[in-house]
């Protein structure tokens, strides 16, 4: 199976090798792209006035920002990707998240694992690099959706995933042969000495639910073990199997290692936050994300990290940026357009020099990491146009219903042939933990929200909105839908009673899939605050 394809964006494709002419004397030259899921991941280099700034690693929809206003050669014929880059190797010392360390290297794959032909070792080498794919990914659990893997993530499942898709294409009738065997699984743990992703992946495992619907279901004994409650509550909230050992995998670091997979990307906020880009005709870019707001580029300045805050204000959103000497101040319509002022000095970061990694055998430059330093640039504002939808996680199970078969559609997955992801444009949301003292909880994703109230959750949608001068949530929850206004003080005002309607897995039928018991609780609305 050779995996290949990119699905259509909704933006035009990357121009490679061909640089996009910004002001300021900055281009971008887009060297490389390779397919990751419904979008490209690709290989940009920064230049001003012809000397080097950077290179980076980014989605091409993130480019969107970056490239608007820049002009590129009209006879550049636009290509949709581009031959993998050969994958990295090398040993590295530190490793986001931890864990990663046990996960080998694709040269270290090639040489230690061999069959008893050429064919059976391709057979093998295939089958290990799908399914290491597959571990880093299920342990990044919702993070993978909402495209938040970390940098060493994101490297190395594309590193796999180039290797994969090289190797299928030189072998004759590729076949990941081994995948399923749970023996040729257990001797990769050996082989390459993996001792705490073998035990959490085998737990997990136990309880990720069959192809085919069973019967003689058995029931499920009490448990206190939080990977077991974990993979337990996500196939409750209607999770698939590939999410939920994740779910099981990711607790169970946190009991093991203490490491919070969870925690890694959180932003540790809980209230108003902005999603999606915005770009001044200047060429300056706003992202928001739950953590911040990037700002930049302007003159000599990269960028800026900057906090930021959202309130209502004369029947806009305003966004309160914090910056030096005085923060900066943008509104933001129910047309979804933003405006901010004409211009502003702006903190941010400029490149003063760099760290260069050299190897003393070959003289070859192995890495040049920029060295940053403060800088305050005044620029233009002004009107803000709000950039492409931004792809959240729904928080919506899919249809596939095993890990095994998991393995492929998230391979299908990062190839482009993506599941229908919720679209939404750039604009207010939620995020964070939020409880009352009568028993209801909310815990708001970018794309949806988990309703507990007693011993009954469930996942369901929700929207923001401006209505009559005050921010509205509103809560999906099936037929029982609800409204909280958002409080001066973050906290969120709403009345009468909620009932959930839930299930409890109770049990697993012969060909292990979960089965289900309904279950229904009511909570009083009240007042909600900010939780953990």
């Amino acid at each position: 199976m050779c995996l290949a394809g990119v699905a259509a964006l909704g933006q035009a494709p990357p121009i490679l090798n061909s640089p996009y002419v910004c002001a300021n004397g900055i281009t971008y030259t887009v060297t490389t792209c390779k397919p990751y899921r419904a979008d490209q991941w690709c290989e940009t280099v920064e230049k001003q006035n012809g000397n080097l700034v950077t290179s980076m690693d980014s989605t091409w929809s993130s480019m969107t920002g970056r490239l608007a206003g820049c002009t590129n050669a009209p006879n550049a014929k636009p290509q949709a990707g581009s031959p993998p880059a050969a994958p990295a190797a090398g040993a590295q010392q530190t490793f986001n998240p931890p864990y990663l360390k046990e996960f080998p290297t694709v040269d270290q794959i090639m040489a230690q694992l061999k069959g008893s032909s050429a064919q059976d070792t391709a057979y093998r080498q295939l089958t290990a690099l799908r399914e290491f794919a597959q571990m880093i990914v299920a342990l990044a659990g919702p993070r993978m959706a909402q495209n938040q893997l970390t940098p060493d993530e994101a490297r190395i499942v594309t590193n796999y995933f180039n290797a994969y898709n090289n190797l299928a294409k030189s072998t004759t009738n590729p076949q990941d042969a081994y995948a399923g065997n749970s023996d040729f699984t257990a001797s990769l743990f050996q082989t390459f000495k993996m001792p705490t992703i073998q035990q959490l992946w085998e737990t997990s495992n136990k309880m990720s639910g069959g192809q085919q619907p069973g019967t003689n279901p058995q029931q499920l004994p009490p448990t206190s073990d939080p990977s077991q409650l974990a993979i337990r509550r996500c196939f409750e909230l209607g999770g698939t199997g590939l999410q939920c050992v994740g779910a099981g995998m990711s607790e169970g670091m946190k009991q093991m290692m203490g490491i919070d997979v969870s925690a890694l990307m959180s932003s540790g906020k809980a209230g108003l936050v902005v999603l999606g880009t915005f770009t001044a005709q200047s060429g300056l870019g706003f992202t928001f994300d739950d953590s911040g707001v990037n700002i930049g580029p302007c003159g000599l300045m990269v960028n800026g990290s900057h906090n930021y805050s959202v309130s209502e204000s004369g029947g806009k959103y305003l966004i309160k940026i914090a910056n030096q000497p005085q923060p900066l101040l943008v509104t933001l319509g129910l047309d979804g357009k933003a405006v901010g002022p004409v211009s502003q000095d702006i903190t941010g970061q400029k490149i003063t020099g760099y760290t260069v990694t050299t190897n003393v055998k070959t003289g070859v430059v192995v890495s040049k990491v920029p060295i940053y330093s403060p800088i305050t640039a005044h620029c233009n504002v002004g009107s803000l146009t709000p950039g492409p939808a931004v792809a959240v996680d729904p928080g919506l199970p899919s249809s596939t219903p095993t890990v095994l078969s998991a393995i492929g559609t998230v391979l299908d997955t990062m190839s482009g042939n993506a599941p229908k992801q919720l679209m939404l444009p750039p604009g207010p949301r939620m995020t964070g933990v939020f409880a009352s003292a009568g028993g209801l909880k909310i815990q708001f994703n970018d794309g949806s929200t988990v309703l507990d109230c007693s011993q009954a959750h469930i996942l369901t949608p929700y929207d923001v909105s401006l209505q009559g001068g005050k921010i509205v949530v509103a809560v999906k929850n099936g037929t029982n839908p609800f409204s909280l206004n958002v409080q001066p003080d973050g906290s969120l005002a709403g009345s009468g009673t909620v009932t959930v309607n839930g299930k409890l897995m109770t049990a697993l039928d012969d060909n292990a899939n979960p089965v289900f018991a309904s279950t229904s609780a009511s909570c009083p609305v009240s007042l909600l605050k900010p939780s953990k």
